[in-house]
């Protein structure tokens, strides 16, 4: 697996734990420990998706961060693996 993949596959998984975590505070709003574990989950998801933008290009198209150019189009989309 390369690096790509392996990024994405963090992400992946970081992005479930959040949303387990989120739907477990709707019940647990006032559990300490959980809001803590989701903001931990969520800096981590943050930084590695900054992290893959950095290195091959808006993940979503709410990532791209060009203010003068569309770059949503100028890599292969996370879901074209081969490219």
């Amino acid at each position: 697996m390369n690096s790509r993949q392996e990024l994405l596959n963090r992400i992946q998984i970081l992005e479930f734990a959040m949303y387990d975590t989120a739907l477990f505070l709707d019940t647990h709003p006032m559990d300490q420990q959980a809001l803590h574990y989701y903001h931990n989950i969520r800096e981590m998801l943050d930084a590695a998706v900054r992290e893959y933008t950095a290195c091959y290009g808006p993940l979503t198209m709410d990532s791209v961060l060009s203010k003068n150019k569309w770059t949503w189009i100028e890599h292969p989309w996370p879901w074209e693996l081969e490219a």
